[in-house]
């Protein structure tokens, strides 16, 4: 993948993207809440079903996350956020797109979790089912599957990071996405390492007042990950939200 496609930033960029989504999130604090609040209580209603309902939550995880990259980009262009926005990942000509790209992050989980659960067995149920319960054999196993998990969840990460806003912001093809996404994570690594630490540190701060600092902190870092996407891929080309 050249690295024409996309721009190497350095490891202090990963503080600037929370600051400037939380930037973003001044503007209209009220309204990033509102979304959230909006998303997670339909989220909650519609995984009520059973089995299916799971299903359609994880299908419409990325036109969701579609819907707040627009939202946070009509903000950078100076253009007022709306409740409208949220939607407008469910709308031609992004909808098609984002939900395949949706069921690509349901097959891909699933794929790593089944990949986890064999390496788990191999690497540790088999000591445990046949008796050989050694200490250092079985902390061993315990050790190499963690990595192991780690690494693939990595994978998984920096392959979906950018997905949808390539997306939905250079009409990018899902494969195509998932596989730009992925170098351009690992070109940028430093920067979205510290972006995470910080997050980590955020989150243990957000969650002690009841959990209630959470809404501030996911609006925050759903506004960030845009600031994010737009310092390694440009502004691009998105229609204003109508």
């Amino acid at each position: 993948m050249s690295d024409e496609a996309f721009r190497r930033v350095s490891a202090d960029r990963g503080l600037a993207w929370i600051i400037e989504g939380f930037d973003l999130f001044k503007q209209a604090p009220l309204l990033w809440i509102g979304m959230l609040v909006l998303w997670v209580i339909a989220a909650f209603l519609v995984s009520i079903v059973p089995v299916l309902g799971s299903l359609a939550v994880n299908l419409c995880f990325a036109a969701v996350m579609g819907g707040f990259l627009l939202g946070a980009h009509e903000q950078s262009e100076g253009r007022p956020l709306s409740f409208d926005t949220l939607l407008a990942g469910f709308r031609p000509p992004h909808l098609e797109p984002l939900l395949l790209l949706g069921l690509a992050y349901l097959l891909i989980g699933l794929a790593v979790a089944a990949v986890a659960v064999v390496l788990g067995f191999l690497l540790v149920g088999s000591a445990v089912f046949s008796g050989n319960m050694q200490d250092l054999h079985l902390g061993v196993g315990v050790i190499v599957w963690l990595i192991m998990a780690l690494l693939m969840f990595m994978v998984f990460s920096l392959a979906t990071w950018f997905a949808p806003g390539l997306i939905v912001f250079r009409g990018y093809k899902v494969i195509d996405a998932l596989k730009l996404s992925f170098a351009a994570a690992l070109g940028n690594l430093g920067a979205l390492a510290v972006t995470g630490l910080v997050g980590i540190g955020i989150v243990l701060v957000a969650m002690i007042p009841f959990g209630l600092g959470m809404l501030v902190a996911l609006p925050v870092f759903l506004a960030s990950s845009y600031r994010c996407y737009r310092d390694i891929f440009g502004a691009g080309a998105a229609p204003a939200v109508k």
